[in-house]
């Protein structure tokens, strides 16, 4: 007689063959570290200088003040990542209103089995079979639906998240006004001194090289004892001065370029020239007082404005906190299709209504509400602290560019007086050349220290329209190239400056 089949232990030997298998699957997946290769940075260099300037439009000549702020703002690094931000932003909101709509799944299957999906009944009295083995299904089963279903519960929340959403790209875009305004004071602060530097370079270059002369001949006059050894030590001390005081605005002066072409985004050793700026940019007198510049920065500065925003979010947030307390209630209506050859009915439509409530959950809606409210409070707090230390920005600004302008009137005076000297003494026939030296170098110093103490306060400036919020970009452009562009920026910036002094 044939041995019968053990159908157990089939299914156990089934199941250890495919537990084997398995794992021997994943660990030939098993991924281990691997470091970037030599040839992967080098790609990467090559694909991110390609990227650092392109699209840029080229430097063509000397370019102005204006045309600087619009490639600042336009070819920027960090003004491109806010740009970013934003997109991104606004991306999600436009993803989170689709959450708003209900659900319709759309779905199919395929079933089939290696036997007949038989059953049998036995009396529940007895014990015995009541009916022969029987099956209402086929083999092979397809089956299609096609479902609504909208949870209002999930709804309402959906809505209130949107319209955080809608919050959020409105942070966005306050942050990328406060990155292109910061961008705009930055580059304020550097064109100016890079033009100083631009305006005086071969001047500087002239009087070190006289004063190096200069102290060279005073050393050869001690030795040679035509020169008291007191006077000579005195010229010395003046001369060695002035070229200090020269080295350190070469200093302050010669890096301001290298840092206005980094925040317009062209090359550090790219060679370009600025133009000179018109007169109608000289710094003045503020007329405005202190009160209308603080309540114009609580009504602009983009972080306060922020502060609104999260505000508003904080408060969603309590309003989704209510909604939890609510039972979660799911309406659906289907269309459905099966090819089981044993059913009477073959395809139907249903209707259907749930609702659950998690009762334990209530216990701690209570919480989640105070924490909410906390949250809104924190705001305000937040918000107060940034309304004083936004006003006491705008106080120190508008000191610090009075003493600017202070210190750049009295040097003016100061100019004038040793350029005076330095013709009177260079006429005369009673004074020796190495005092005439010293009187060129004193005016030429002086001359120095004017125009930094002039963009010094230009940028004093800048920082006080900043410290208020005001938007250094027109609201549209009419032209089309950067030097056009550039035009209509300094007239707008002019336009600021004619509306506060």
């Amino acid at each position: 007689m044939a041995a019968r089949s053990n159908p157990i232990g089939k299914q156990r030997r089934s199941l250890v063959s495919l537990t084997l298998a398995s794992t021997m699957f994943i660990a030939g997946c098993a991924i281990n570290p691997k470091e970037v290769s030599d040839d992967d940075v080098l790609n990467r260099i090559q694909e991110d200088k390609g990227n650092l300037f392109a699209g840029q439009e080229p430097i063509s000549g000397p370019i102005g003040i204006g045309e600087v702020l619009v490639r600042a703002i336009q070819y920027n690094l960090d003004s491109r990542v806010k740009r970013m931000e934003l997109a991104v932003a606004t991306r999600d909101l436009d993803f989170s209103e689709f959450a708003l709509l209900p659900d319709l799944v759309a779905s199919a299957g395929y079933n089939e089995r290696s036997n007949d999906p038989g059953a049998r009944s036995i009396n529940t009295d007895t014990g015995e079979e009541s009916l022969p083995p029987s099956r209402s299904q086929e083999r092979v089963t397809e089956t299609r639906d096609l479902e609504f279903m909208w949870n209002i519960l999930d709804f309402g929340i959906s809505y209130h998240t949107a319209h955080q959403k809608a919050d959020e790209v409105s942070i966005a875009l306050e942050r990328q006004r406060k990155t292109i305004q910061n961008i705009a004071q930055d580059v304020v602060d550097a064109f100016w001194k890079a033009w100083v530097a631009q305006e005086m370079d071969a001047d500087m270059e002239q009087l070190l090289k006289t004063t190096e002369n200069a102290i060279a001949q005073s050393a050869t006059l001690s030795a040679q004892q035509s020169q008291s050894k007191k006077e000579a030590l005195r010229y010395q001390t003046s001369l060695l001065s002035i070229r200090n005081s020269l080295y350190e605005m070469k200093e302050r002066l010669g890096l301001a370029k290298i840092r206005l072409a980094a925040l317009i985004n062209i090359a550090p050793d790219a060679d370009y020239s600025l133009k000179n700026p018109s007169t109608n940019l000289e710094p003045g007198q503020i007329r405005r007082d202190f009160k209308s510049l603080a309540d114009n920065a609580l009504t602009m500065r983009p972080e306060l404005r922020e502060e609104d925003y999260r505000k508003r979010i904080s408060q969603r947030e309590i309003k989704k906190s209510i909604l939890r307390m609510f039972p979660t209630v799911q309406i659906g209506t289907g269309y459905h299709a099966n090819e089981n050859e044993f059913l009477i009915n073959d395809d139907w439509t249903d209707v259907s209504a749930d609702i659950s409530w998690n009762i334990l959950g209530l216990f701690g809606i209570n919480a989640e509400r105070k924490f909410r409210e906390a949250q809104v409070d924190l705001a305000d707090a937040r918000r107060l602290a940034l309304s004083m230390a936004v006003m006491t920005q705008v106080k120190l600004s508008m000191e610090r560019y009075n003493l600017s302008l202070l210190r750049y009137q009295s040097s003016q005076q100061l100019t004038e007086a040793t350029s005076d000297y330095a013709s009177v003494i260079s006429s005369s026939s009673n004074e020796s050349e190495l005092d005439k030296i010293r009187a060129r170098s004193d005016a030429l110093v002086s001359q120095l220290r004017t125009n930094f103490s002039y963009a010094e306060a230009q940028s004093s400036f800048a920082r006080v329209v900043n410290s208020i919020g005001i938007d250094l970009v027109p609201d549209a452009f009419q032209a089309e190239d950067a030097a056009s562009r550039g035009a209509e920026m300094e007239a707008h910036w002019a336009g600021i400056k004619s509306s506060m002094m």
